[in-house]
């Protein structure tokens, strides 16, 4: 999870053509300048694979490899948020006042889908060999010039997802869209990046919980 949700916000990119890699890559770079903060607003499945409104505010912290994913929509999922770690990610759930704890490697957002805590680093998949990157074409996006990028999952079943598709503005350069697709291509998730900042907070702003909130630890 070094450089987790690596394409979801801006990034200074080159105009000229570039490989995903270097792409990614790039935004990366932007990304581990400082703590940073989005919105993404777009669709999402839910549990039952109905789709939902979508509204997320992620915060992150790259120096310490942490992020947040505060809910404000599905509505059944309002308040809610997750703080995800290189080990493990912990779902506090409002409703209950819950913790639910799970290890890094079984992660799982709790009443969604599609677990956004497996949208880890692009270019880190494709060096994996995960998920395999076309070459980046221009095209436009709402009447903007383009980037657009598409991945295939080596292992569906294990990732979650079995195609990516990507938007990258250039001028200004920023992460317009992205959408996860299932094999049979239903849409998993759809959001579109509407803000982005590097904001200064603390980490126990990102790992705060509620005192008297209840744990469960699963294995």
């Amino acid at each position: 999870m070094r450089r987790f949700i690596g394409l979801l916000i801006l990034a200074v990119l080159p105009v000229m053509a570039v490989g995903a890699s270097e792409l990614f890559d790039q935004v990366n770079s932007e990304l581990e300048k400082g703590p940073w903060q989005a919105r993404l607003v777009g669709k999402i499945v839910g549990p039952g694979g109905e789709e939902q409104e979508a509204d997320l505010i992620i915060k992150a912290l790259p120096a310490e490899k942490v992020v947040r994913i505060e809910f404000q929509k599905p509505d059944a999922l309002a308040d809610n948020y997750v703080v995800i770690t290189p080990e493990k990610v912990y779902n506090y759930l409002f409703l209950t006042n819950q913790v639910i704890v799970y290890p890094r490697e079984k992660a799982r957002i709790e009443g969604l889908g599609f677990d956004l805590s497996r949208m880890g680093d692009l270019r880190e998949l494709g060096e994996k060999g995960e998920v395999s990157w076309s070459k980046p074409k221009e095209t436009t996006f709402k009447g903007r010039s383009v980037w657009y990028v598409t991945g295939n999952a080596a292992d569906p079943a294990t990732a979650g997802y079995a195609r990516i598709e990507v938007w990258v503005a250039k001028k200004p350069v920023e992460i317009l869209r992205t959408v996860f697709y299932s094999s049979s291509q239903i849409i998993l998730s759809d959001l579109e990046w509407v803000s982005f900042e590097h904001v200064n907070f603390p980490k126990n702003e990102l790992v705060s919980f509620p005192p008297d909130a209840e744990w469960i630890e699963k294995k």
